[in-house]
């Protein structure tokens, strides 16, 4: 561990607006802790900053350790457009795929469960698509047409 932890103050601008907003200090206290699930792909976007840095945008479902679903957002922040075409292809809206990596859990306000830049692969060999998919359409509690 470090000596001494900093705390980290910063804000952020919405380059559209020129409204800023301060984030609240915090520690930067990398940890090493990942998570790994199953996601089901909501909504993907893209975005070109001003600065020309690329970042995708992902909303998701997931399957927490007993497969009950919660929302997930996953980031990427991008190197180039090769990189973000190549996940752009890969990774679609309906598509069911097994991530891995680095997260954070935030207010719902500020994206909530937040996957950064994580590894993904399609759902191994042993799990049935179609299975998982009911998974997620049966035990999601948000959607009260589960059922029907």
């Amino acid at each position: 561990m470090k000596d001494k932890i900093e705390i980290v103050t910063c804000q952020i601008t919405n380059k559209d607006t020129s409204e800023t907003h301060d984030v609240a200090p915090f520690y930067f206290f990398p940890t090493g802790f990942e998570l790994n699930t199953f996601v089901k792909i909501e909504n993907v976007e893209s975005h070109l900053h001003t600065d020309n840095s690329r970042q995708i945008c992902i909303k998701a479902l997931a399957l927490d350790g007993t497969g009950f679903v919660f929302k997930l957002s996953i980031d990427f922040m991008l190197v180039s457009v090769e990189e973000e075409q190549t996940i752009l292809s890969e990774i679609t809206v309906g598509g069911i795929l097994a991530v891995h990596g680095c997260y954070s859990v935030l207010s719902d306000e500020n994206g909530g469960i937040v996957l950064h830049s994580p590894t993904y692969s399609p759902l191994p060999p042993k799990y049935s698509v179609t299975e998982v998919e009911e998974i997620f359409r049966i035990n999601n509690m948000d959607n009260k047409n589960r059922l029907t």
